[in-house]
């Protein structure tokens, strides 16, 4: 038992024992008073020892929590490896602080190099043969908000104080302008192999999908092209039907820049007309030959007038003077 507790019954039994006595005073005979505050007094432990014990709980979840929560950290850390920051420009930042420049889509690290642990390590090839591996690093910028990934970066012309940051993806060129090199950075040697697939699962989407728009821009030029030959063809051949007054006149072929419709619809009417002037001079040659036949008819009543001419006719005199 805990030395509060030992008091609060020592206090409890005290209390007992003056109510059950006969104290005189001015209360006269038992003193109810004293059971009201021993009640009072129960009351207040009663409460007192349950929020010691709701406490006591709430305390062990606490530190299983706690103990939860630094798991997790380490967890999170181990998968890290190494980290290197670089603090964001000010005035007050240290003239030997690491800084970062972008330059040609690269990354350009000063006061950052093999001194801080930026270093390559030799690792066994397939062959059995020993090489060295430059650095892999992954790059963060950001601030108090949260940090941004950039990529992944192979360090290259690695010095005491100083290193290029290559791209390990073609694709990351085309975000280098949006890079903000006057903010905080965060290099780290490392990445959770989770979130390492998930990164080369989407570089993978990314490059196939720049390969599919690549083939998809390649496509629609080519499409191009073929609608301008279409339209240029379209256009020679509207040319040729409807005419074309920019080209140069070809004396013998009118439909070169007057059109084709054109030319037609003149030959068309040309034809028209000089069948209408068929039609009326067939018209007339048979007003002719009516009026000649007649004028024959004519003659031969008055042939038959004459003497001796009873059988000739004029037409029989024209068929004579032929034979003749």
């Amino acid at each position: 038992m805990s030395t509060l507790g030992k008091v609060c019954l020592v206090l409890t039994l005290l209390l007992l024992l003056l109510a059950v006595l006969p104290i005189p005073g001015v209360w006269g005979g038992w003193t109810p008073k004293l059971l009201v505050l021993h009640s009072q007094w129960a009351e207040k432990f009663r409460d007192g020892k349950a929020k010691a014990i709701e406490a006591e709980l709430s305390h062990d979840k606490a530190r299983q929590e706690e103990s939860k929560a630094e798991a997790d950290v380490e967890s999170l850390m181990i998968g890290w490896d190494r980290v290197w920051t670089i603090p964001a420009r000010g005035p007050e930042t240290p003239a030997d602080a690491a800084t970062i420049s972008k330059s040609n889509g690269r990354l350009q690290l000063t006061n950052l190099g093999t001194a801080d642990g930026l270093v390559s390590r030799q690792v066994q090839a397939d062959d059995g043969s020993q090489k060295m591996m430059s650095p892999v690093i992954h790059a963060f910028y950001g601030g108090p908000e949260g940090f941004t990934y950039v990529g992944e970066f192979t360090a290259e012309d690695i010095t005491n104080s100083t290193a290029n940051l290559v791209p390990a993806h073609s694709n990351i060129f085309q975000e280098a302008n949006s890079w903000p090199v006057n903010s905080t950075w965060r290099l780290r040697a490392l990445i959770p192999p989770a979130s390492r697939l998930t990164i080369d699962d989407l570089y993978a989407h990314r490059r196939r999908t720049s390969e599919l728009t690549a083939q998809t821009t390649a496509n629609i030029k080519r499409q191009q092209q073929l609608l301008a030959a279409a339209e240029e063809a379209h256009d020679v051949r509207r040319g040729e039907l409807l005419g074309n007054p920019n080209r140069e006149a070809v004396p013998t072929r009118p439909e070169v820049t007057e059109g084709l419709l054109a030319v037609i619809e003149q030959l068309e009417e040309e034809r028209n007309q000089l069948l209408l002037d068929i039609d009326s001079l067939r018209r007339s040659i048979q007003a002719a030959v009516s009026d000649q036949q007649n004028t024959i008819d004519e003659l031969n009543q008055k042939m038959k007038l004459l003497p001796g001419a009873d059988s000739v006719t004029f037409s029989n005199v024209n068929e004579t003077a032929a034979a003749q």
